[in-house]
């Protein structure tokens, strides 16, 4: 079985795709300094690129996006934030540039941007089904104003309703094609 420190080191060769009922792409906000708001995306896709220079690829829907909460979730849809009418998708296009790094470059309301994330990467492992598989952990920040995404309200107290850093975390189970 591989270790965590054998497997970053190497990815082997071929196209995985992301299965996502093992998946997950998730963000993170500060809301009025006290306390933080989870989101998660119900719809994505993504591929990974194994071999000597690993790559990932990936598509968000942004309308898929979820809080739990139906006015927050709805507010979301908006050209406040993610503009789903306008902008439907988000996207990812990145390389492993060491074995705990993925740097690249992130689409969002039609704006990209260079984003660097840490990575954990697990596996290879082969499941019950004899399926080869890779595990990759992702967490990165990224300024929302970058992005066009400045909606924000005074609070009584002082400060502001939302901060400005958003936490992306991915934990990602990728399944190799035959």
């Amino acid at each position: 079985m591989s270790t965590i420190q054998e497997a970053a080191t190497v990815i082997p060769a071929g196209t995985y795709q992301v299965d996502p009922a093992h998946s997950s792409a998730e963000f993170a906000a500060t809301h009025m300094g006290i306390s933080t708001v989870h989101g998660h995306f119900l719809k994505f896709e993504a591929t990974l690129e194994g071999g000597d220079q690993p790559h990932v690829t990936g598509t968000i829907e942004t309308g898929s996006a979820t809080t739990h909460d139906e006015q927050r979730d709805g507010h979301l849809k908006t050209p406040d934030f993610f503009d789903t009418e306008r902008y439907p998708t988000a996207t990812f296009n990145g390389s492993l540039v060491a074995p705990d790094r993925l740097e690249g470059e992130l689409t969002l309301k039609g704006v990209t941007k260079p984003i660097e994330m840490s990575a954990t990467i697990t596996g290879p492992a082969s499941d019950p089904w004899g399926n080869d598989r890779v595990g990759i952990d992702l967490e990165g920040t990224v300024n929302r104003h970058d992005f066009g995404v400045d909606f924000n309200m005074d609070l009584p107290s002082g400060g502001k309703l939302l901060e400005d850093t958003v936490t992306l975390v991915a934990s990602l189970s990728f399944v190799k094609q035959a």
